[in-house]
């Protein structure tokens, strides 16, 4: 569906992250990026959208630094979805490698384009504990549990964390913006193909099983032929038409 409501392209950034010895507790200085997933909501050509997942990881010692191959994974002046924390990791990371070759995480830093998921609702809110309260299946993976894995020849559980969190940052930016707009075309347009993508990777991705069994994705596909009839008749130019109310028998839960 072409809905008004929802940009082209917008992209969400996870990170999975080593600790940094001898650096300041709980700072970004004391966090190490070894992993990146870019996941993309864009739209086709013929109005309908898809969904489109990089994974990223830090190559060895002699090939491209993650920095730079996250900035490649990512599609340029698109809005993305990335925690402010995250992307100060991002910009110390990038300096510290001193490549100078990754223009679109210069412009994350700079602020331009960036949403913080978990700031569309408030301040100083949580992100994991937002996606429990919106019934999006998250866990919070410790920078050590991470650094106990992580082998560079054998990114996969890393990167799993990185897409993990990817793919619920998308989710939340999908509840915010549908609540923020007032109409149902964020959260359907988003999570109806996220789905989806994620239904064909489940088998290669275990860690996205509790993902689709998480609530929103359970009304989304509850609803959907709700939501294409509604569409339907807005882009036929039917003012009249309107989203589900109480009154039409649907349950909210």
């Amino acid at each position: 569906m072409n809905s008004p409501h929802v940009p082209p392209v917008i992209q969400a950034v996870g990170l999975a992250c080593v600790p940094v010895d001898d650096m300041p507790a709980s700072s970004v200085l004391a966090r190490e990026p070894v992993a990146a997933a870019v996941v993309t909501l864009h739209e086709r050509d013929d109005g309908h959208r898809e969904v489109t997942i990089k994974c990223v990881s830090d190559a060895r010692d002699l090939e491209w630094p993650l920095p730079v191959l996250l900035d490649g994974a990512l599609v340029a002046s698109a809005p993305t979805i990335v925690s402010e924390s995250d992307c100060d990791t991002l910009a110390i990371e990038a300096a510290s490698r001193r490549f100078f070759t990754e223009p679109n995480l210069a412009a994350l830093a700079k602020g331009q384009g960036m949403i913080d998921p978990a700031a569309m609702f408030g301040t100083g809110i949580d992100e994991v504990a937002l996606c429990q309260r919106l019934g999006i299946h998250a866990t919070f993976v410790p920078d050590h549990e991470v650094a106990r894995s992580w082998r560079r020849d054998a990114p996969a559980t890393a990167e799993g964390v990185a897409l993990s969190m990817a793919v619920r940052r998308l989710m939340l930016w999908a509840h915010g913006a549908a609540f923020l707009k007032a109409v149902p075309d964020p959260f359907f347009e988003t999570l109806l193909p996220l789905r989806e993508r994620l239904l064909d990777l489940e088998q290669d991705r275990p860690e996205l099983k509790a993902m689709l069994r998480s609530r929103p994705f359970g009304r989304a596909a509850s609803f959907a032929s709700y939501y294409r009839e509604y569409r339907t008749r807005r882009d036929a130019g039917d003012e009249d038409a309107r989203w589900a109310t109480f009154e039409d028998g649907l349950s909210y839960v």
